[in-house]
């Protein structure tokens, strides 16, 4: 199992103050919001889980922690802990048969 530490900034919408829009400096293809600040943080978790993931089962590198930039204003700052267990494995098949069709 392997841990990740991430920095999240949670940008209220000025017109709906409840809706929070999600950023992750370290992860830039990461966008996401929550209808509650409860929710919006289970979707950063979500999203960097599902980018972490496929990061992981393409080989690529994993970013370190980034931390913004810019602050929005009104923004909230939090540290986001991940842990992902990944395990490739692959078996080759017994058999393999092949099959011709052929049309009338």
């Amino acid at each position: 199992m392997r841990f990740f530490k991430y920095t999240v900034v949670f940008t209220p919408e000025s017109d709906e103050p409840d809706v929070y829009n999600v950023s992750v400096p370290a992860f830039p293809e990461i966008c996401t919001f929550g209808t509650s600040y409860e929710e919006a943080k289970f979707m950063a978790q979500d999203a960097l889980e599902l980018v972490i993931l496929s990061r992981l089962e393409d080989g690529e590198e994993i970013s370190s922690d980034k931390k913004p930039k810019k602050m929005p204003i009104n923004a909230k700052v939090e540290e986001i802990f991940i842990s992902v267990s990944h395990q490739v494995t692959a078996s080759p098949a017994k058999h393999v048969k092949t099959a011709i069709f052929q049309s009338a």
